[in-house]
């Protein structure tokens, strides 16, 4: 559930910065620009924990 959350907050974010550039505020670009990096992250973090496999052997 939290992935696709993430996945919409990048989505919304990056689709008002994409639409919004010339005319909106500075604020509401940086907090658009802010959601989508934190969001990015999130999504990031998420794909690199559900790849894991802690029971998985090392190769050594």
């Amino acid at each position: 559930m939290l992935i696709w959350s993430a996945l919409a907050a990048a989505l919304l974010s990056g689709l008002t910065l994409g639409l919004l550039s010339n005319g909106a505020p500075e604020w509401a670009t940086q907090t658009a620009e802010l959601i989508t990096v934190v969001a990015v992250f999130v999504l990031v973090c998420l794909v690199e924990t559900a790849g894991s496999h802690p029971d998985k052997p090392s190769s050594r």
